[in-house]
């Protein structure tokens, strides 16, 4: 069975202090989760309005000062909301200032309000998909294995503005055979989720859709590179076992013992990291004294 890493998706409720987003990182690493990742949506809807949602790398270099030993993560960067060159620097600066504990969680976007603020140029999935493959590449430049096969004038100074800092794990997000396919040639992590028209339609993942993601995946991945890894959002954890536990893999439910099952069933599967779509420190607090431990027996 794949040894399971489970982190918490973490979206600050609208008006909440940074003090308060503070708090409640500390109390989720001392309960033993190994992320604590924020979004990069724009906005978000609350009441029926919608409110801000702050930015996830000026969030995280907050957290970064307070917390020791969680991971701190985004999931996920809408890629085409910056430069490429952008998105490198404040991956490398978090990545310092954390001590190495940054995860760079990166997306074409799917959310309509996130896509209406971009310009009508980069709107088009195609032209956000080319945007996201561009600032992948500078990536891999600025943290080369070997000798590169083709550069460009971007590479230089990509190496300077990475020069002494690890690489941060990349986590790419995939729903699509064409993102399937880009995650596959950059990501080290694949978080996989429902392509956009079907999602908005209320389509889930489910324990079909995901095994033909992953062997998808896996069947691109070149040669050279290492076998991937692959995540999956919980987005609803309760306790009422689904009817069919295997139609819905962004919700768990249940007994302790239930839920613990359907956490081996995705790591069965391939899925070797989770992350929990909550603020409720209650119920992760739950989660981790009376699942985790069935889970990791």
């Amino acid at each position: 069975m794949t040894r399971v890493k489970i982190g918490v998706q973490y979206t600050p409720a609208p008006g909440q202090g940074v003090k308060e987003t503070v708090r409640a990182a500390a109390e989720i690493e001392s309960m033993g989760y190994c992320c604590f990742s924020v979004p990069d949506h724009l906005t978000r809807p609350h009441q029926g309005l919608a409110v801000a949602v702050p930015d996830p790398f000026v969030l995280l270099a907050r957290l970064a000062a307070d917390t020791r030993a969680i991971g701190l993560g985004t999931m996920t960067v809408l890629d085409a909301l910056r430069l490429p060159v952008q998105t490198l620097r404040g991956a490398v600066t978090l990545q310092q200032i954390s001590g190495g504990r940054f995860e760079l969680g990166i997306g074409a976007g799917w959310q309509q309000a996130d896509l209406d603020a971009l310009s009508p140029d980069v709107r088009s999935a195609p032209v956000r998909i080319n945007s996201l493959e561009d600032t992948l590449t500078l990536l891999r430049q600025a943290w080369p294995t070997g000798t590169p096969a083709r550069d460009d004038p971007r590479a230089a100074p990509a190496r300077i503005l990475a020069g002494g800092t690890t690489r941060p794990s990349v986590i790419v997000a995939a729903g699509t055979s064409r993102m399937l396919q880009v995650a596959a040639r950059f990501a080290d992590t694949v978080a996989l989720t429902v392509p956009t028209r079907p999602r908005l339609a209320g389509i889930t993942p489910t324990a079909t859709s995901v095994a033909a993601q992953i062997a998808a995946v896996r069947g691109a991945r070149p040669a050279q590179m290492p076998a991937p890894g692959f995540h999956l959002q919980i987005r609803d954890l309760s306790t009422n076992p689904p009817n069919d536990p295997d139609s819905d893999w962004w919700t768990v439910g249940g007994s302790p013992g239930q839920i613990a099952d359907a956490l081996r069933r995705r790591a069965d599967a391939g899925v070797d990291y989770l992350s929990v779509c909550t603020e409720d420190l209650h119920l992760l607090e739950w989660l981790a004294s009376h699942v985790l431990p069935q889970y990791e027996e």
